[in-house]
């Protein structure tokens, strides 16, 4: 599994083929000098949690009168269509609930095995109504309940008359669309491991169909399905004349307009498909049922015969298989567009209907490595080696002084309070951005605007929120806001854009080596700077042990990691020096996209020549239990110096 993952040796040595300077240190040269530091140890991810992975089913079932023809028994909650004996008498002997119910109330039964699963029932004829879970509820999904048998059973009751396609679309597009947006506020990571799946049942075509131009040569039949449809036989006057008293007025249609047209129906399966990709859902579906009874509609007789549809160029006594050919068509190009699956259920086959099928897992898998990354916290790459950064505020104590012309401390990371730390606002100098002068985007706590406030790094990036909110817009939460594998702060501190992530190959300063090589490298992705990597760049090798609970742990080692010489400062003697190990874990089902669960590792060595060199060794350990949240390592490092492998100096 190592060799998956982007950071390992095996892909740093991908990208470097055309030499082997990075791969091992030249043979006429010492392998660990007395200023270079291996950390070696041992990550592991954490065990598999299955319920981690929601899985949201929509279910859109078509409830026209229709359906008690195709699907029996039914009723239209009165004296109608469905009441007349000549419907009645279809239902087969001894039948008493549609095959509908008991497909959605068997499929329902093995949710409640599911507790990842939530569901949400949209029925529909002329309007959507009577929705589930109760638009009272504030909820829009819902765990199966109780009560949701005796709902399911009583839609076969709640039979109307149109069968508005767009209006059921749209209502659905808008409630996943809701919600996404919710969880993105609430709780982003649950995303990519969310699988939205929408199943539309039906058994025909959209009733009405309404045509903005009523002057077209050629209309849609079942032999040209894919062109614009005439106004529906009977609808005329509807699509061009609206009662607004009319109980069975189609909500929000305006008259004289397109209604159910193939491009209407198309985009709202189409916005569906763009919600995965607008905000990194693990993966959204649509399928498409149809229920289609024809030898019943020909068995009903003359009251049945407009019950489908009319069609130009079609003889009454065909409407039925037009009708069948057109919903076939639509709902399969549906499914397509939806990367879903079409399924038919013809005549006697529909008492067989089962809705199992269908694809309702969800995206749990085992957790595997996204990111190894080892950053120095007291250097930063030089043009000739690594540079002193006493603070770690990215900033080297050769620019970072008060006779330099920011008049910076090269103690403090942040020297004018703002939350802004100095490299940060000396890179963003375009942007209005002083190291030594309190910026308004910031925190003044004298200030009205920002009375009382504090710098927090509440997920640990690097980042305090007025850089994150405020400025970047990046996740205040989310170590790794573009699921890239690098941590914000990393991205943001050589001016990377933490909201898009890092294009595989992408090479910033044109050096021939990828930024997101550089970052693991510890080098600079916007300096052009092979000889620094040759020398110092950080040399990674992994391998990877499944454990008997499912768990991976991996051994690694990162070599050539050089030494500094920083002042004494408050706390710490001179010579300390600190890195940083990220880990980042994600589902193997969706590594490239997954936000990732973060750990941090903390370590300690001293370089004080020529006596002093703590660790004696070339190696330091660095164990499992050492790995910690990334917001228990933020700040100053003398505040969590005891948390750190080795002994502060």
């Amino acid at each position: 599994m190592a060799s998956k993952q982007w950071l390992t040796v095996t892909a740093l040595l991908a990208t470097f083929a055309c030499t082997d300077a990075f791969i091992e240190p030249k043979a006429s040269e010492p392998t660990n000098l007395d200023n270079k530091l291996t950390l070696q140890g041992r990550v592991c991810t954490a065990p598999p949690d299955p319920t981690g992975f929601p899985v949201k089913v929509v279910f859109i079932v078509d409830e026209s009168g229709s359906m008690c023809v195709s699907d029996p028994p039914g009723s239209q909650e009165g004296s109608g269509f469905c009441e007349q004996a000549a419907v009645v008498a279809i239902v087969p002997p001894g039948v008493t609930q549609p095959a509908r119910v008991r497909a959605l109330n068997q499929l329902i039964g093995q949710f409640q095995n599911q507790p990842n699963v939530q569901i949400a029932i949209v029925p529909f004829e002329t309007n959507v109504k009577n929705v589930w879970p109760p638009t009272t509820s504030g909820s829009r999904f819902a765990r199966p309940d109780s009560s949701l048998g005796s709902y399911i059973t009583g839609l076969q009751n709640q039979l109307g008359k149109g069968t508005d396609y767009q209006g059921a679309m749209s209502y659905a597009y808008s409630l996943i669309a809701s919600d996404i947006a919710d969880v993105s506020n609430s709780s982003p990571e649950q995303l990519p491991r969310t699988r939205y799946v929408t199943v539309f049942l039906t058994d025909g075509a959209p009733f009405p169909r309404c045509s903005a131009n009523d002057n077209l040569t050629k209309y849609a039949d079942s032999d040209n399905p894919d062109l614009t449809f005439a106004d529906s036989s009977g609808s005329g006057t509807y699509c061009n004349t609206i009662d607004p008293t009319d109980p069975d007025a189609i909500t929000g249609f305006v008259m004289g307009t397109d209604r159910n047209q193939n491009y209407q129906l198309f985009s709202f399966v189409d916005q569906m498909i763009e919600l995965r990709d607008q905000f990194n859902v693990g993966d959204v579906r649509f399928h498409t049922v149809l229920l289609f009874n024809q030898a019943a509609v020909e068995a009903c007789g003359p009251i049945c015969q407009d019950l489908y549809g009319t069609y130009p160029n079609t003889t009454p006594a065909n409407y039925p298989a037009a009708t069948k050919a057109i919903a076939s068509w639509l709902l399969r190009q549906m499914a397509q567009r939806g990367n879903g699956v079409f399924q038919e259920f013809n005549n006697s086959e529909i008492a067989n209907l089962g809705l199992g099928a269908l694809d309702y897992s969800s995206l749990a898998a085992p957790n595997v490595m996204k990111t190894l990354l080892v950053q120095s916290v007291t250097s930063v790459p030089g043009p000739t080696g690594r540079l002193v950064d006493s603070d770690g505020d990215g900033l080297a104590d050769t620019l970072d002084q008060p006779y330099k012309p920011w008049k910076t401390s090269n103690f403090a990371p942040d020297t004018d309070g703002d939350c802004f730390d100095d490299r940060f606002e000396q890179m963003r100098g375009d942007r209005g951005f002083v190291p030594n002068e309190k910026d308004g985007r910031g925190c003044n706590p004298t200030d009205p605007a920002t009375l009382g406030c504090s710098c927090r790094d509440t997920d640990g990036d690097g980042l305090s929120q007025f850089a994150e909110e405020d400025f970047l817009k990046s996740r205040t939460g989310i170590v790794d806001s573009d699921a890239d594998g690098i941590p914000d702060g990393v991205e943001v501190r050589y001016g990377l854009d933490p909201l898009v992530p890092a294009s595989v190959g992408l090479d910033t300063d044109g050096d021939g080596i990828p930024d997101m090589d550089e970052l693991s490298l510890d080098s600079d992705p916007t300096v052009r700077d092979r000889d620094f990597i040759e020398e110092f760049g950080y040399q990674y090798a992994t391998s990877a042990q499944t454990q008997p609970d499912g768990t991976i742990c991996y051994d690694f080692s990162v070599s050539n990691l050089t030494l500094v010489t920083p002042p004494s400062r408050a706390g710490l003697r001179q010579g300390y020096n600190l890195y940083k190990v990220w880990f980042g874990e994600a589902p193997q089902s969706g590594v490239g996209t997954d936000y990732g669960v973060w750990r941090t590792a903390c370590v300690w060595a001293q370089y004080d020549p020529p006596s002093v060199r703590v660790p004696t060794g070339p190696e330091v350990e660095v164990l499992n239990s050492n790995f910690l949240s990334p917001s228990q390592m933020t700040g100053d490092p003398a505040a969590f110096k005891s948390r750190c492998v080795g002994t502060a100096p």
